[in-house]
């Protein structure tokens, strides 16, 4: 784990597919919305360069946190109350659909400022990012796995149109395997900020930070060798962004059947704040465990003392026991996963 890029996915499988690990026990989704960007940060005094350097980075991972769960809180707070209203008008026999429709219009409000609101620490998905560095992930139609991987060799030459990013150039087919395609495709990818992976289903997709979206939607090309794309003038690309966790637009209520179905996707996105919040807990609980830490000790005993520690509780006769503590945070990450974190530059 990266000190500098330190980041907690929610763990939820069906919607955050990159997640890991059983869910911790969440606190009520639906409780009244916190204000925890609010509390400050604790802060560390000046002891040296990198020990101070690293103990910002904390404090900054901390506040991302408490901003993140801000808005999950504030979210929650009203997908409950729209929750009350869509079951009351269900018990009835004429829906009040204008009403229902303010009461979705203050969620999908609440949904649009997710970037600013969470300080870029929440992603479309609802994955929380401790780094604040959230993605935007896509598919390429003609950009599979079977397809790059097998068939005749074809040069693919991309071109992102990102400032300071040149045409990349990446040679496809067979016998090109999964795990050196994703590392060819991460290496000339890389200056352009696009990050390609593999989902939970083995299918290939891509991501770049949320903030670089719309530019790599609109400029994103490819010149094929006449096999799987056409050569000569570069073709843009058609990006298939993936679907996000809340979407509040398409919600319905104008009869009873659209609100029965407005409420179960409601039910859905609270579960999913839930997980969110668990993940969102742990994860201020152990920068604030660190902190504390650093505040007692140099960085590097610190890193000295976590390295012994670990060490000393997987090379005992009973490190079966430490192997237990392991395995629950490793069950759901599949060869998927593994091979994109692998491929990464």
């Amino acid at each position: 784990m990266s000190r500098s890029s330190l980041h907690l996915d929610s763990p939820r499988q069906p919607l955050a597919r990159t997640g890991a690990g059983s869910p911790a026990p969440a606190s009520n989704a639906g409780a009244a919305p916190a204000t925890p960007a609010s509390t400050p940060s604790p802060s560390l005094p000046r002891s040296g360069g990198d020990h101070w350097r690293y103990s910002s980075q904390l404090n900054q991972q901390l506040t991302a946190a408490q901003r993140a769960l801000g808005f999950v809180d504030g979210l929650a707070g009203q997908l409950e109350a729209l929750k009350g209203e869509l079951s009351g008008q269900l018990t009835q026999r004429r829906v009040d659909s204008a009403r229902l429709a303010r009461g979705i219009e203050q969620v999908a409000q609440h949904w649009s400022q997710r970037g600013a609101a969470s300080g870029g620490s929440l992603d479309s998905r609802l994955q929380f990012r401790l780094a604040a560095d959230a993605r935007q992930t896509f598919t390429v139609r003609g950009l599979e796995i079977a397809n790059l991987t097998q068939g005749a060799p074809e040069t693919l030459v991309f071109f992102s149109g990102e400032p300071g990013s040149g045409p990349a150039a990446v040679k496809v087919g067979e016998p090109l395997s999964e795990a050196a395609l994703l590392a060819a495709l991460g290496r000339a990818l890389a200056p352009s900020g696009i990050q390609p992976q593999l989902d939970e289903q083995g299918q290939l997709q891509f991501s770049v930070a949320e903030t670089a979206w719309q530019g790599v939607r609109e400029r994103f090309s490819l010149r094929g060798g006449g096999i799987r794309f056409p050569a000569g003038q570069p073709q843009h690309l058609k990006l298939q962004p993936t679907e996000q966790a809340l979407q509040p637009q398409q919600w319905q209520s104008a009869d009873h059947a659209g609100t029965r179905q407005t409420l179960q996707k409601v039910l859905r996105a609270l579960d999913q704040l839930q997980l969110s919040r668990a993940a969102i807990s742990r994860a201020m609980a152990e920068v604030r465990h660190a902190i504390a830490q650093l505040s007692q000790m140099s960085e590097q005993l610190w890193a000295d003392g976590f390295v012994n520690d670990f060490n000393a509780r997987f090379n005992t006769p009973d490190s079966e026991s430490g192997l237990y503590e392991v395995v629950p945070a490793l069950l759901g990450v599949s060869r998927y996963r593994v091979l994109s974190l692998l491929a990464l530059p």
